[in-house]
């Protein structure tokens, strides 16, 4: 049996860590490893954590606080499954979820292989998870036509959605230290880049945990914004190496064009920024946000309306 490798960055999870690590030991697929990486917590984490070390899979490690990209590169680097898969320390994964994963990379896919699942936001109890149909639910050929219609729907998989092969994960290269937003987009753009398919698989599933909890990775401070702007920009300095195309042109406009809707009120002068690498590509911003916003971005242009709806919001 191939062993998966389960890689939890941890930072002040005190009061999830235990629900999330139940259900890792828990998992009907035996043959896995659980690395855990205390990213400097402040809390009782760590001595939760340690608990669990007394079931031999379990392997926790204690660092200076450095950002979740780097305890996550860490639990790589300490991790000998042929598979891997990222969990944060707040989230919950269904018994049966490594199981079905494994399963269709063994008879499917090869090393450069994906396979994800469905997940769901929950806030109290996982039974709120009621996993809606997204877009993206389904299988695709290549990697890169997963991440334009990622991109294009503006939909995401959930972290630990993922399972793929160490070897896939090492030629996507780590996850980038000191990235302050968008973290996951970021990495698993590279994967996807890099994969060769990518494989649907509707049993397993993943269960965010969303609320208060979460309130500091939802600030969005201007060095936040500047950060998702990064992450954008390495999407294009990516995608258009693998593959410079209309389609990959258009998606990446949308990208920016959303980044100018969500912050033009607040941060135009990065929105300047978006629309320069928009016009670096030949392209134009496209409508963005809601129906109506789109219908009338459409008729004057997205600027035009960005301008006009700031005008009105500060009258």
């Amino acid at each position: 049996m191939k062993r998966v490798s389960i890689l939890i960055p941890m930072y002040n999870a005190e009061a999830f860590v235990r629900e999330t690590l139940e259900s890792c030991v828990t998992q009907t697929y035996r043959e896995i490893e659980i690395i855990v990486v205390d990213d400097g917590s402040k809390d009782g984490s760590l001595f939760v954590a340690k608990e669990f070390e007394s079931d031999a899979r379990v392997k926790v490690f204690h660092t200076e606080n450095a950002g979740a990209c780097v305890a996550r590169n860490l639990a790589l680097d300490k991790s000998t499954g042929e598979y891997v898969m990222f969990l944060d320390a707040d989230n919950i994964i269904s018994k049966n979820k490594v199981e079905t994963q494994i399963k269709i990379l063994e008879r499917s896919g090869g090393e450069n292989a994906v396979v994800t699942c469905p997940w769901d936001r929950f806030y109290k109890d996982k039974v709120e998870a009621e996993f809606p149909i997204l877009n993206v639910y389904h299988s695709y050929d290549r990697g890169i036509d997963l991440l334009l219609d990622l991109w294009t729907n503006s939909e995401m998989f959930e972290t630990a959605c993922y399972m793929l092969s160490r070897k896939l994960a090492v030629k996507a290269g780590p996850w980038m230290p000191g990235l302050a937003k968008n973290q996951d987009g970021e990495y698993f753009a590279r994967v996807l880049l890099n994969a060769s398919q990518v494989i649907y698989c509707p049993e397993g599933q993943v269960y965010y945990r969303s609320g208060e909890y979460n309130s500091v990775s939802k600030e969005s401070g201007k060095s936040k914004i500047e950060a998702l702007l990064c992450s954008f920009r390495s999407y294009k300095i990516n995608a258009l190496a693998y593959e410079d195309s209309a389609r990959v042109r258009e998606a990446l406009t949308r990208n920016f064009s959303l980044f100018m809707y969500l912050y033009y009120g607040r941060y135009s002068d990065l929105c300047q920024e978006a629309k320069r690498e928009i016009l670096d590509m030949n392209m134009k911003p496209l409508p963005s946000g809601t129906h109506r916003c789109r219908q009338i971005s459409r008729v004057i242009g997205l600027e035009n309306f960005l301008r006009l709806r700031k005008l009105i919001l500060n009258r």
